[in-house]
């Protein structure tokens, strides 16, 4: 003879606690599971650079060097576009490296010029500081902007006219006697 189980309320809300208080502690224990600790001294993103492979005596150097450029007056430089329609192709936002920084990066073209332009830039001076445009973030396929001309503020710099700006998706901001990058952005 058959017997019929019957299921009650009671039975019901004890599965749907079970599986709630289940479902609870997956979502909290699985993510520890296979967390790993951010690492302190290494980025997530590979950057080929001088700023933790120097010798002490470089180390100290470039800290002199630092001390220096930082102990001068801040260059503040806001230039104007032309009155020009201006065309914006990419933009991107400041990461730090070295050191902290803030601001954005745009990629215009003003009157058939491309410009990159800094954007409420705020950064330490360093020493031999550069503007780079790169294919990645290493200083080894580059196109040079020059010096950097502000710390802080909004500041242009003209791309030299044959430059292939869809190759060139990073800024860097790059101290060249040292080999380390302060800051980058990617363009998006």
């Amino acid at each position: 003879m058959k017997q019929t189980q019957t299921v009650t309320k009671k039975d019901i809300l004890t599965i749907v606690a079970t599986i709630a208080a289940l479902s609870l502690l997956w979502y909290f224990v699985s993510p520890t599971l296979h967390q790993k600790e951010p690492s302190q001294t290494q980025p997530s993103v590979q950057i080929q650079d001088n700023l933790y492979g120097m010798d002490a005596t470089t180390t100290e150097r470039f800290n002199i060097a630092m001390q220096e450029v930082n102990d001068a007056a801040a260059k503040t430089l806001n230039d104007q576009l032309r009155d020009a329609p201006l065309v914006l192709h990419s933009r991107g936002t400041l990461s730090p490296r070295a050191f902290n920084v803030s601001g954005a990066v745009s990629l215009l073209e003003v009157g058939g010029q491309k410009i990159l332009r800094f954007e409420n830039l705020d950064t330490l001076n360093g020493p031999e500081l550069r503007i780079y445009l790169a294919s990645n973030l290493s200083d080894k396929d580059i196109v040079d902007l020059g010096p950097i001309r502000a710390t802080k503020g909004n500041v242009n710099y003209n791309v030299p006219a044959n430059t292939d700006t869809a190759k060139y998706r990073y800024v860097l901001v790059w101290s060249k006697s040292f080999g380390i990058m302060f800051s980058y952005a990617e363009f998006r």
